[in-house]
């Protein structure tokens, strides 16, 4: 269960994560359970003493980093307009990405000036706990950007870099010899697609071409689509 600020000892929840606790779960005094902080990437194990209408006692045993492994992915995502980095950040949190990378390119319309960067940057975070919290995940995915293009693939080294691209090999040829140990690193562009350029520029830098499907689906939701069938393909090859 979501717990802010572990500390071991007593610990009275109340609110969602009490009700959950008692009328999902249905535990009672007893009763075992773990408790997580993934701003932190702390957890503890904890056993319910207490219960009352609304509100559950634990006690805490000690707190220790959380063993939630993320899959070994990083998602570079062409920033969009409006909340979509927002429905990006939840969704991917949620898959169990280990990193989110924004992009600058030259089809993408959003420009962030320095202030209102760093006032979206603590939002994204804040976004990140929430979903991680809700989806069960004991940390954060590392969030950066937006960062230019150019500087982004150079800066690539993950052992498989994929760009998604409609005229392409099916994503999961693309993947027929992904070994347990090689991160992958996925390149999705905006609205517009990535310019020649940009698409010549990621090829150099080893990035190869992978579709998902015979249909354009919309950025925020091609980017999740292919983390899903990424997710899905590497717990069969147990990666992650």
């Amino acid at each position: 269960m979501p717990v802010e600020a572990l500390e071991p000892g007593q610990r009275e929840l109340t609110g969602p994560t009490a009700r959950y606790i008692q009328r999902v779960h249905r535990l009672g005094p007893g009763d075992w359970l773990w408790l997580f902080d993934p701003l932190l990437g702390m957890e503890a194990e904890a056993q319910i003493v207490a219960e009352a209408a609304g509100a559950v006692t634990c006690r805490l045993d000690s707190i220790r980093a959380s063993g939630y492994r993320p899959v070994p992915i990083c998602l570079l995502q062409a920033l969009g307009k409006g909340d979509k980095p927002d429905q990006t950040i939840r969704d991917a949190t949620a898959l169990g990405v280990e990193r989110i990378v924004f992009v600058e390119s030259e089809h993408a319309v959003v420009r962030l000036e320095a202030e209102r960067t760093a006032t979206r940057r603590m939002r994204w975070q804040r976004i990140a706990v929430e979903a991680a919290r809700q989806c069960g995940r004991g940390n954060l995915p590392a969030i950066h950007g937006p960062l230019p293009l150019f500087d982004v693939l150079a800066q690539s080294t993950q052992a498989r870099r994929l760009l998604l691209s409609a005229q392409a090999a099916p994503l999961l040829a693309q993947l027929a010899d992904w070994q347990p140990g090689q991160a992958v690193a996925l390149l999705v562009g905006p609205e517009g697609g990535l310019s020649a350029t940009e698409i010549a520029r990621a090829e150099g830098a080893g990035f190869r071409p992978a579709a998902l499907g015979p249909t354009t689906l919309r950025t925020e939701l091609a980017g999740i689509a292919v983390l899903g069938a990424l997710v899905a393909f590497g717990a069969l090859r147990g990666i992650g």
